[in-house]
């Protein structure tokens, strides 16, 4: 048996979890909340339960799902999609981009991508023999230089991933970015993968924006959303893709033979509560007042926030307090302090460490606050 992930060993996030676990520490490490899920979100899958809906799904999502997916995409973003042919209902988005780098590459293809890089990116492109050429994100402000990308560029490359906004830097795409992707790709085989499963999350003026709101993009684009991000469910996972036609078939046929479909009662409850109770101006505001209160509380410590536009992460610069690489840092704030944070090292592919520490705070105020008092007092 060959291990084709042989270089992958446990995820950071499970590496820091289990240590938050084994020194009872407070974690603001993994990305997910601790507060309660919405009881009239548990009420319409409950609901959907009572009703029946409790065995298979239609494998590319249920009709009232790809429904309510529509009028998002028309509300938010002023495009119409074909749900029969462009959207596709997963368990969970990971699940999507893992199915979609498989559906588009082929062994010697290059994949473009930018660092720090949500981990599961690299792996899903190298066991399916695709050659990974990454674009480094500088801190503070993690912008992207597209003449550098631009050398990155070739006849070979046949798909371009990035995160908006963007975990872990919290960065946002600009509209400049956009223009310049579309010049980069244009007269190109290649697809872009947008992943936007914190786009009700984004702080930038005049909210998120998304690759949809680019219609000579469109036959090119992937897009990615979660509602574990959206709706405060991770452990649902639940998400779904859009994308064009024969990348959506492709996609669909590698789908009815894995995971074949997402859970039925859930996206019957979704769909409910998306048509009937779902704020996304309310859940950009909760996550923009703890990210102010980070701010705020941190703002005479010895930690230096980052720029944070979206997500529910921000970056702290620890070089006020030690020398330490980030790994060790992290590991040290467990074990000494309390507190459970992610090192911004391992989502660098080659070794780059710009000695920054990512903090959650998709939190209550009650756990914020008490990390907050530990971190203040170092």
């Amino acid at each position: 048996m060959i291990d084709k992930l042989a270089g992958y060993g446990a995820s950071i996030f499970s590496t820091m979890t289990a240590m938050a676990i084994e020194h009872n520490a407070i974690n603001l490490a993994q990305g997910f909340p601790d507060f309660p899920v919405d009881p009239k979100l548990i009420e319409a899958v409950d609901d959907a339960m009572k009703a029946g809906y409790n065995q298979y799904a239609r494998p590319i999502g249920a009709p009232s799902l790809h429904t309510e997916i529509e009028a998002i995409i028309r509300n938010h973003y002023h495009r119409d999609i074909c749900s029969d042919q462009e959207l596709t209902v997963y368990p969970g988005a990971s699940t999507a981009i893992y199915i979609a780098i498989q559906a588009v590459i082929n062994p010697g293809d290059e994949v473009i991508i930018f660092e720090p890089a949500y981990e599961c990116y690299a792996p899903s492109i190298e066991i399916y023999g695709g050659l990974i050429k990454s674009f480094r994100l500088r801190p503070p402000d993690f912008g992207i230089d597209w003449e550098e990308v631009k050398c990155l560029f070739s006849d070979k490359t046949r798909l371009i991933i990035f995160n908006n906004p963007h975990n872990p830097t919290a960065s946002t795409w600009r509209h400049d970015d956009f223009i310049a992707l579309g010049k980069l790709v244009e007269n190109s085989d290649c697809y872009i993968m947008s992943d936007e499963v914190y786009e009700f999350i984004d702080f930038s003026e005049g909210g998120h924006l998304s690759i949809h709101a680019y219609k000579n993009l469109w036959d090119k684009a992937i897009v990615f959303s979660s509602f574990g991000k959206s709706l405060h469910v991770t452990g649902w996972r639940m998400g779904y893709c859009i994308a064009p036609p024969e990348v959506t078939d492709i996609m669909r046929k590698i789908n009815q033979f894995s995971v074949f479909c997402g859970n039925h009662a859930m996206q019957m409850g979704i769909a409910s509560y998306l048509k009937n109770d779902f704020d996304a101006d309310a859940t950009c505001q909760l996550f923009l007042e703890k990210r102010n209160l980070v701010i705020s509380r941190l703002k005479d410590s010895k930690w230096r926030t980052m720029p944070c536009n979206g997500t529910y992460f921000i970056m702290l610069d620890y070089s006020g307090i030690s020398d330490m690489p980030s790994l060790e840092f992290a590991m040290w704030m467990v074990r000494e302090h309390g507190v459970a944070l992610i090192p911004c090292s391992p989502f660098y592919s080659d070794g780059y460490d710009p000695k920054l520490v990512r903090l959650c705070f998709a939190k209550r105020e009650e756990t914020l606050n008490k990390a907050l008092d530990i971190l203040c007092k170092i």
